[in-house]
């Protein structure tokens, strides 16, 4: 068993989530530094539809990690700010299809380039070979836990 009771700074868990929380509440005062008011979550739906325009908002949800709850609230966010327009569906009209604005294809790219500093910054000085190793461990951890989901 690789696992036993032990102080909370030993789990692994306990990692992942700081550096998820730190990662984003840094990224965030670079935006707001830099003039943006958007948050990494809505940067990340923004970055997801520049990759595949027209997902639907579950799939939208699906791809970044966001509840339906969560993904409305999102998706109103942008939308108020005109970075995305929902359309409806040419066969279902139950379904709305999400895409991207000039002005949210614009932001995107601007922001691209603070959020790849960031990225850079917070990987400064892991070696490619430790940088994919983690990657691969992480993924094999997803893969159980979608596996005890199931």
């Amino acid at each position: 068993m690789l696992y036993k009771l032990f102080p909370i700074n030993e789990i692994l868990g306990f990692w992942i989530y700081r550096t998820q929380t730190q990662g984003s509440a840094l990224l965030w005062r670079k935006f707001k530094a830099a003039g943006y008011e958007i948050t990494p979550e809505q940067f990340w739906v923004l970055a997801r539809l520049r990759e595949q325009q027209g997902m639907n908002q579950r799939e939208l949800g699906d791809e970044v990690l966001k509840d339906r709850h969560n993904m409305t609230r999102i998706l109103n966010l942008l939308e108020k700010k005109r970075h995305i327009v929902r359309r409806a569906d040419k066969t279902d009209k139950r379904i709305y299809r999400i895409f991207l604005t000039e002005s949210g294809l614009d932001l995107q790219k601007k922001l691209t380039s603070i959020v790849l500093a960031h990225l850079n910054q917070i990987f400064g000085g892991i070696s490619p070979e430790d940088f994919q190793t983690t990657r691969r461990t992480l993924e094999h951890i997803v893969k159980n836990i979608e596996e005890g989901a199931a």
